[in-house]
């Protein structure tokens, strides 16, 4: 089994230290259900989202731009 096709993975994409953004990219088979379950929307592919993020108990934690790139026209996929 390939793990890099069959895993879905979460990992910061901005480097360490103090600071007032943060990239987060989900990559993987269920990217799409991880975005539906934190954006409690649908992102259409290609566009940008003013959206607010949630937490695994749907408590808004932050607002921020979300971008979903749908593969296999992506970089990870």
């Amino acid at each position: 089994m390939n793990h890099l096709t069959t895993d879905t993975i979460a990992a910061l994409a901005t480097a360490p230290g103090k600071s007032g953004i943060c990239v987060v990219r989900v990559s993987g088979p269920n990217s799409s259900t991880v975005a539906k379950q934190i954006l409690d929307f649908d992102p259409t592919p290609r566009t940008a989202h003013l959206s607010k993020f949630k937490d695994e108990n749907g408590d808004i934690i932050d607002e921020g731009i979300a971008l979903f790139f749908k593969g296999p026209a992506s970089f990870t996929g």
